[in-house]
């Protein structure tokens, strides 16, 4: 077993806050150790020690936390993001990609499993080739497979009105990858593209869930032709997908929803 010694106070704050998840962490006679076998690694007991005494090899320490928006500027955030369907022509730049896609890994993900990696497929071009494969591909299937036969609808108006519908013209794609034996690779694909999808109107961009390509990619006995498309590592797997770019279209209110529906007991 391996081991972590920490002199500290021993206020307790540490081994109370791993005890629901994995008992980590005891007191000994001058501080704490920590069980790095046991450890998760989602560096709770950093963010909780009010002395910063804890220095964990696995977990280093973050800056401070910021006083939290209100809630009222924190529900207009949250509400601000809209699906976008119409994009420029020109994409993200890089250097954006890279700061959108970072914050994705700081989604919660069940036992600290994150696990989600990217691929960025950059280019109108790239993305008009994985839309004719897709409608190949899910053509071929159709008549051993009725449970897709809606995305025939879809692939027929997009012929007829000979405008892109699987990815909205959008000039930049990113794909949600994760190991093909990990324990929750969509779960966890779908909180890190939420939080790509909160943070990418603060940046300037526009995304939009790519459902219909979805409805093949993420499935294993439909998703081989993309993985080949893609040149995906045999152990990867696609966990989910956003289209990404600058929005052409402007958004100048907040869209109502439905009441909530709330059940109390």
């Amino acid at each position: 077993m391996k081991f972590h010694d920490i002199t500290c106070s021993q206020c307790g704050a540490c081994v109370r806050e791993c005890g629901p998840l994995r008992e980590a962490i005891s007191l000994t006679d001058n501080g704490v150790r920590i069980d790095l076998e046991l450890c998760m690694a989602c560096g709770h007991c950093v963010a909780v020690c009010p002395n910063d005494e804890m220095e964990h090899p696995l977990s280093p320490r973050q800056p401070l936390m910021d006083k939290l928006p209100t809630p009222e500027a924190a529900a207009m955030f949250l509400r601000s993001p809209r699906s976008v369907r119409f994009y420029k022509q020109e994409g993200a730049s890089r250097e954006q990609l890279m700061r959108l896609l970072d914050m994705g890994r700081y989604a919660q993900t069940g036992v600290n499993s994150q696990g989600i990696s990217y691929l960025a497929l950059d280019g109108r071009d790239k993305l008009e080739a994985l839309n004719a494969l897709f409608c190949e591909t899910a053509l071929n299937l159709m008549p051993e497979h009725p449970e897709i036969a809606r995305l025939a609808e879809v692939i027929e108006l997009q012929k007829e009105r000979k405008e892109e519908r699987i990815f909205r013209g959008a000039p930049q794609l990113i794909i949600a990858l994760a190991d093909k034996d990990h324990p929750r690779p969509r779960e966890n694909a779908q909180f890190s593209l939420t939080f790509i999808a909160l943070f990418a109107p603060t940046l300037g961009l526009g995304t939009c869930w790519a459902g219909y390509f979805e409805a093949l990619a993420i499935h294993d006995r439909f998703a081989a032709p993309f993985w080949k498309f893609l040149d995906l590592a045999d152990n990867m797997r696609i966990r989910g997908a956003l289209m990404v770019g600058i929005p052409d279209v402007e958004f100048r209110r907040l869209v109502a929803r439905e009441p909530l529906r709330v059940d109390w007991r």
